[in-house]
């Protein structure tokens, strides 16, 4: 006969842990039975009953045998916690079958037998600390570049601007742009349907369709975003791809916006200094005389210009270049707001494609569409929070998570590590990816690229002008004289016209 099943409501809903504090408020604080059993949750009766079997009774494990003991999984947990932070997570066939062969090097099962999905899922509920999510992709250069060393210098540059310019308690002065891509073919959001079925979503063709009845272009349109740590956002400013200027890109855009053209989509030199000068320094907050603003943005090569860099001189606008390939962790909009964008864009082109169907989405709707998720998305708690969490303001290196470490720690290691002397761990230890040892090549003189400095200071300034000029020099070598390449060309085609004897 099938054993009976017990209503929900009379199910045991107390764990060992809450039984072990209920007998320590008692035995060792004194506290009554009836209100340890309130404080944690655990049956009266079911305490008396514990208690009257002696002092020295203890907890008995609830449930079926596990294959592994208690401090087994504990290892094995915080192995998995490991390559997850190191960036080499696994999957759940991945942690299956890690732990099969852990179970067959210490015995606790035969050769060649796996477990089973079940046995996953119960030692998830097992572990809360685990979860089972979709990594997101985090590339080797980012891995490389975030080091604590790095990270740490970046801080102490940062520190002596806000003390330089006294900008530790202005935080609408201390600003942060960064640009982000859209296009017309969206990623659908979840959406609800019969179980058991495939879900499909409608979106527009991969590239942007100019128009109807006109060829399509694989192209790319860039949003420049800007705020402060106060919360207060700049109105976002378009690039499209294109030569000539067509007003009706910009229909359905958020009020103040501005656009600009460009032969890729993104943004270049010349396209991000017209931004500081047309959009970002006439909306800036009326300042004291003396009072300087605070630009933190990636340090892309044509983003550092001396031209821009005078611009910015002349305007008492500090221009801080964040180190590279650290923006998933030091930039803020990258932090904090550009997912929550991204995610609404897509809702909006999902909706599109409802409210016309049959008709696609065309880089004259992107504009608009954008528009309504940056009002939703980029606002000032998300600014404030993102600015927070990347430890500018308030000034807290803290505030980054030491795990985005993890990787630039991991690849430092060498691969002769001696293994723990115990059986799991040494099964553990030899299951880490260690970089292997490398012999080391010889490295290639690059010329001086500033990353996590104001580039606005007097002497990063000279040192980018030497760097010109030494750049400008070895060209100009390099090239001959027009009039000396001209008599090389009619020399070669002279031996090479002339007939072999």
């Amino acid at each position: 006969m099938a054993k009976k099943r017990l209503p929900r409501r009379y199910r045991i809903r107390y764990t060992e842990e809450n039984i072990k504090r209920a007998f320590w408020l008692i035995r060792v604080k004194g506290t009554a039975v009836r209100k340890a059993s309130w404080q944690c949750g655990v049956p009266v009766q079911t305490l008396r009953d514990r208690l009257s079997r002696g002092p020295n009774y203890t907890v008995p494990i609830q449930g079926a045998p596990t294959i592994f003991t208690r401090d087994e999984e504990q290892k094995l947990v915080e192995h998995i916690i490991h390559l997850a932070d190191c960036g080499y997570p696994l999957s759940r066939r991945e942690v299956i079958s890690l732990a099969s062969e852990c179970a067959e090097t210490l015995g606790h099962r035969n050769t060649g037998t796996q477990l089973s999905k079940r046995w996953f899922e119960r030692f998830m509920r097992r572990w809360p600390r685990l979860k089972l999510a979709k990594a997101r992709k985090l590339s080797i250069k980012r891995a490389k570049a975030t080091s604590k060393e790095t990270v740490d210098r970046y801080f102490s540059e940062l520190r002596n601007i806000f003390e330089k310019y006294k900008l530790t308690d202005k935080p609408h002065l201390i600003f942060n742009v960064d640009e982000t891509g859209l296009q017309t073919e969206h990623e659908p959001p979840k959406a609800v349907g019969e179980r058991g079925q495939t879900i499909n979503a409608i979106t527009s063709e991969r590239g942007a369709i100019i128009g109807i009845g006109q060829s399509r272009d694989r192209a790319i349109t860039t949003v420049l975003v800007c705020g402060n740590a106060c919360g207060s956002a700049l109105p976002p400013y378009f690039v499209f791809k294109g030569k000539r200027e067509d007003p009706r890109l910009m229909s359905g855009a958020a009020p103040g916006s501005k656009y600009a053209m460009s032969d890729s989509g993104w943004s270049n030199g010349k396209i991000f200094q017209e931004f500081l000068e047309e959009h970002f320094i006439p909306l800036l907050p009326k300042r004291a005389e003396g009072e300087h603003a605070l630009l933190l943005y990636d340090g892309h090569a044509s983003h550092i210009t001396i031209p821009l860099i005078e611009v910015a001189k002349a305007h008492d606008v500090i221009l801080f270049v964040l180190p590279p390939h650290t923006s998933h962790a030091l930039q803020p909009l990258d932090v904090g707001t550009f997912r929550p964008f991204k995610c609404h864009y897509a809702s909006e082109c999902q909706k599109e494609m409802r409210r016309k169907p049959g008709e696609v989405i065309t880089r004259y709707d992107v504009c608009r569409l954008a528009s309504k998720s940056f009002l939703t998305a980029v606002t000032p708690m998300n600014l404030v929070n993102s600015f927070r969490g990347t430890g500018i303001y308030p000034l807290n290196p803290a505030a980054v998570n030491e795990r985005h470490f993890e990787p630039a720690q991991n690849l430092k290691k060498s691969a002769k590590s001696n293994p723990a002397p115990e059986k799991l761990e040494e099964f553990l230890s030899s299951r880490l990816p260690i970089p292997q040892n490398e012999v080391e090549k010889p490295k290639r003189k690059m010329s001086y690229r500033p990353a996590g400095v104001a580039i606005t200071e007097t002497s990063i300034i000279l040192k980018l002008q030497k760097v010109i000029e030494e750049k400008s020099s070895t060209s100009s070598k390099k090239s001959p004289d027009p009039q000396r390449r001209k008599a090389l060309k009619e020399s070669h085609r002279m031996s090479r016209d002339r007939p072999s004897v």
